[in-house]
């Protein structure tokens, strides 16, 4: 399985996702592509654009939609699409923090990414996750491709990303350096 999530707008660039998609299921006719979103914020005529694209990729009986997930249920979703040998797709043109990114990282789901500001502070290419060129769309297949076949760079990018996520994004991580900006602000909280 392929994931994405986001809502149906242009930054989150989902027509790039259909296209990789379909060109990943022409490689492996048994891929699935799981998006999450919320088809209720899309404005209408982006939602139409969508729409027909799917119809005129065919990608209907390879594409579940899953509306309105609650976030508690998200780690589930991002540990079966890792498990399954596939991997999370992160198309944004522009990114912010990159929560959903994080998210599946921690989670042991490999990330294919644009380089879109947010995801810089997760993603180290071939470490932790992959970069592909944005508008390149034979390199993102390829990186797509390498990311679910070559077992090590996969054992690699699942154990390094998720490490990566526990080491500098957990709680104590969050609380050490919150007492940091505290004292450099001239606060001295209590222990």
């Amino acid at each position: 399985m392929i994931g994405w999530v986001g809502r149906i707008e242009h930054n989150k660039n989902w027509r790039v996702f259909l296209e990789m998609g379909y060109r990943m299921i022409d490689l492996n006719p048994h891929l699935y592509l799981w998006m999450f979103v919320d088809m209720d914020l899309s404005d209408p005529s982006e939602k139409e654009s969508f729409e027909s694209r799917v119809d005129q990729l065919g990608l209907r009986p390879r594409l579940i939609r899953y509306s309105n997930v609650p976030q508690r249920l998200m780690a589930d979703y991002y540990s079966i699409i890792g498990d399954s040998g596939g991997f999370l797709c992160s198309t944004s043109l522009l990114e912010g923090f990159g929560y959903a990114v994080a998210e599946a990282l921690l989670c042991r789901c490999p990330v294919l990414a644009t380089d879109s500001d947010g995801v810089r502070s997760f993603i180290f290419h071939k470490k932790t996750g992959m970069f592909y060129k944005r508008d390149d769309m034979d390199d993102a297949v390829q990186k797509a491709n390498d990311m679910m076949t070559i077992k090590s760079l996969r054992t690699t990018l699942r154990e390094s990303g998720e490490m990566h996520i526990v080491k500098h994004f957990s709680v104590d991580a969050y609380v050490r350096n919150f007492i940091s900006m505290l004292k450099n602000l001239g606060v001295h909280p209590q222990s």
